[in-house]
């Protein structure tokens, strides 16, 4: 039996040391990465959480009275509405897969701690917005998921309010989605990154102590899994 944890001995210290080093490399040893998410002209500081995204402006939405743009992100199908006094966002929910009869599921909009309800008028924009930017996370009414964040951005220097950079195609909306937002509903994404020692706000040593038990777990069931469908291990 003591040959036989060798074995599994050996592997739960290779996973700790190599963990270690790669958790410890140097950012700049790390290679360029992927290219950034550019959308301009918001500033990049405040995108920093969202690994996708949707930006658009007043020329992207059709209709008459009631104007709609429609986009998929984030594994869902969206529908931004507007009659040019507030804005509603809503996800499509389908009936059976490609049918949808019309329901959707709205999302709240919240900036710090004010809840601006499934509403947002161009009012409470100026009212949150800093340097013509404000930001908003954003939470199902139906579901109570996070549905991710949202941010309207217009120049400040050209347009004195987001009224007059809506009716100028100036104001930008964004709609993000990213790890942070989601990892509490998400609980494969949250492990994967848990396994990767890549938990966001986690410094690396804690991500390890908190990963090698379950590398240890992972590989002690396959050693075992492996030992008993080979008689002669």
């Amino acid at each position: 039996m003591a040959n036989e944890m060798r074995g599994f001995v050996f592997a739960v210290v290779f996973i700790i040391i190599f963990s270690g080093l790669l958790a410890s490399i140097p950012v700049g040893l790390q290679g360029t990465g992927n290219d950034p998410l550019d959308i301009i002209p918001v500033d990049p500081s405040i995108l920093t959480d969202f690994v996708a995204g949707e930006n658009y402006t007043k020329s992207a939405f059709s209709g008459v009275i009631i104007l709609g743009y429609e986009y998929d992100l984030g594994g869902r199908s969206w529908i931004c509405t507007t009659d040019e006094t507030y804005f509603v966002l809503a996800a499509k929910v389908f009936i059976v897969p490609l049918l949808w009869l019309g329901h959707t599921d709205s999302v709240e909009f919240t900036s710090g701690t004010t809840n601006r309800g499934n509403t947002l008028t161009f009012g409470e924009i100026d009212e949150d917005a800093e340097e013509g930017t404000a930001r908003y996370t954003l939470q199902h009414v139906l579901s109570g998921e996070s549905a991710g964040g949202f941010i309207t951005y217009w120049n400040t220097t050209a347009y004195d309010n987001s009224t007059h950079a809506w009716d100028n195609d100036a104001l930008h909306l964004l709609h993000g989605v990213g790890l942070e937002n989601t990892a509490t509903n998400d609980i494969g994404a949250l492990l994967v990154n848990l396994l990767l020692l890549q938990i966001p706000e986690v410094p690396a040593l804690v991500n390890l102590f908190l990963v090698v038990p379950i590398w240890a777990a992972i590989i002690y069931v396959l050693w075992f899994i492996i030992k008993e469908m080979i008689p002669f291990v």
